[in-house]
């Protein structure tokens, strides 16, 4: 039998980091106009062949903590361009892509691990990102080198994503400005915050939530800081798959009710809940139907909890 079971946990972070301090990216009005410019539908239409859905947020799946009026910035020509126009790229060369009357061509460096599969990705954006007059430059390099490429702070933008756990999402390795710059202000190697970021209305709210002492506190400056990010444009999100798939023998059976979910919070794949167990007659006539050559009706299950308010289908 086969079973797809949404659940609500954690998601990895995965799309484009931002780095503040190099290049044009220390524009914020460049940033947005990346964030329009990227068209990761159409990464999870060809890619995924639409078995993913768009990330929305740099943490999600932390259940209270997520601030939901957060929404990913859509493709959107329109609004790129006139983001990049803000920046001063109100020009646009012969090849298509935008520059600012001073010749500065509108080109960001997109890093990525050598990979076949996100080669092709990175393809697709960099090809609609050039109907917005931007030009991303593709620049991938082997797992080591990469690795150290972004630790060193040297990238511009990075397809990159960060592990996530319960019970809550942590700021502070990636926002306070300590991890950001050395006391000579130059870039500080070897730490998370990776995109430079250093702002002092934040490092106060990151301290705050590293050391709040209630369930309340935590959520206001959670979804605070998640504002935040949004609005500086720290991360473009690109795409994240809010289920697992399973199979079972037919003899293995699941609970589903208000008492005793099949896929509680904060479990990622449903035998974590070591809420399942064996029917021992539906075993018996499972094997001797194998042992005579018959069959059972094929089944394939949606259970969406967490997807569309609790149905199974």
């Amino acid at each position: 039998e086969r079973y797809q079971f949404y659940n609500q946990y954690p998601r990895v972070p995965r799309g484009l980091h931002l780095n503040h301090g190099k290049g044009l990216l220390q524009d914020k009005n460049v940033r947005v106009g990346l964030a329009h410019a990227c068209n990761w539908q159409r990464v999870i239409d060809v890619m995924f062949r639409g078995d993913s859905a768009r990330l929305d947020n740099f943490t999600t799946g932390f259940g209270i903590y997520d601030n939901e009026r957060i929404k990913a910035r859509p493709f959107d020509v329109l609004a790129a361009r006139k983001a990049f126009a803000e920046a001063g790229f109100t020009e646009q060369g012969g090849d298509g892509i935008l520059k600012r009357p001073d010749g500065t061509r509108l080109k960001i460096n997109l890093s990525y691990v050598t990979n076949p599969q996100l080669s092709q990705m990175m393809t697709i954006l960099k090809d609609d990102a050039k109907k917005a007059g931007l030009d991303l430059f593709l620049d991938d390099k082997e797992g080591t080198v990469f690795g150290n490429f972004v630790r060193q702070k040297q990238h511009e933008a990075v397809f990159w994503g960060w592990g996530a756990t319960p019970p809550k999402p942590d700021y502070y390795q990636f926002l306070h400005s300590k991890n950001a710059y050395d006391e000579k202000g130059q870039l500080k190697p070897n730490t998370n915050n990776i995109y430079s970021f250093s702002d002092p209305r934040v490092d106060p709210l990151v301290e705050a939530h590293r050391n709040a002492t209630s369930i309340e506190e935590l959520v206001r400056l959670s979804k605070e800081l998640q504002e935040i990010m949004h609005e500086e444009v720290i991360f473009v999100p690109a795409y994240v798959t809010d289920f697992v798939r399973f199979a079972n023998w037919r003899w293995l059976k699941w609970p589903n009710t208000e008492q005793t979910q099949l896929m509680p919070k904060g479990i990622y794949t449903p035998e974590e809940s070591h809420v399942f167990w064996i029917d021992q007659e539906a075993k018996e006539e499972t094997l001797e139907a194998m042992r005579l050559g018959q069959t059972f009706p094929e089944v394939q299950k949606t259970v969406d909890a967490y997807q569309s308010g609790g149905s199974s289908e």
